[in-house]
């Protein structure tokens, strides 16, 4: 839900997600994580403040798979919801060995959140990724961030491996928002050290004007840090 951003998907979590008894072909995979700021598409949902993070997936060999992501959120107490849980249904393959392609439906959801509001929504993400290291991404929902109005995600990025367990990543973005009525444009850059099944991530994340203005307090250049164990 990304890790190419959510792509690589901030794709995301909660327990229990996993079945008792492993289905055959399937292939088991989660994280555990804490991050100092949980940054989404360059807006803080946190307000700067660090949260606990926890992923889990199960891949078939034809290729779909399941997942949920959980994370904390902050958007104060008159939106009621701490927490942010993503399930997602998708189908990721490898073509001619360089491409991967990978498409997904991703439910966003809020629980929690205080009638009237209803912050949940769907986005269809499809990802393109050339031998691992080259990636075009775009998502687009009716009904994006709980707005009411279209949004189109579009983003490209970028991997770069200095060593065997030292990367840098690098992010270009822009966010079409009719129900805001508005658009911002984003980038990232960040580097991974990778110790084990541990990764350190240091990420600095800049957004446009036309983010401060959608979302003031919680958008503009940040720099946040996590740590991350893959099982």
């Amino acid at each position: 839900m990304t890790c190419l951003g959510k792509y690589g998907l901030r794709v995301a979590a909660a327990a229990g997600l996993v079945p008792a008894l492993p289905a055959p072909g399937a292939d088991f995979s989660g994280s555990l994580a804490l991050t100092s700021d949980y940054v989404f598409r360059g807006i803080s949902q946190t307000k700067g403040n660090a949260a606990p993070q926890l992923g889990a997936k199960v891949a078939f060999g034809s290729g779909f798979y399941g997942a949920a992501w959980a994370s904390a959120v902050d958007y104060g107490d008159a939106v009621g919801s701490d927490a942010e849980v993503d399930l997602v249904a998708g189908w990721n393959r490898t073509l001619a060995r360089r491409w991967n392609l990978d498409i997904n439906l991703t439910r966003f959801t809020y629980p929690g959140t205080r009638a009237p509001l209803d912050l949940d929504y769907n986005e269809v993400i499809a990802a393109l990724t050339l031998d691992q290291r080259w990636w075009a991404m775009l998502g687009w929902s009716e009904n994006a961030l709980g707005s009411g109005g279209r949004g189109v995600y579009a983003e490209v990025g970028a991997k770069f491996p200095l060593s065997d367990t030292f990367r840098i990543e690098t992010v270009a973005a822009n966010y079409d928002l009719d129900g805001y009525d508005d658009n911002y444009r984003r980038a990232q850059v960040s580097a991974i050290y990778t110790i084990g099944r541990a990764d350190l991530r240091a990420s600095a994340h800049w957004t446009s004007d036309g983010a401060k203005r959608l979302f003031p307090g919680v958008a503009g250049s940040r720099v946040e840090a996590a740590a991350a164990w893959n099982f």
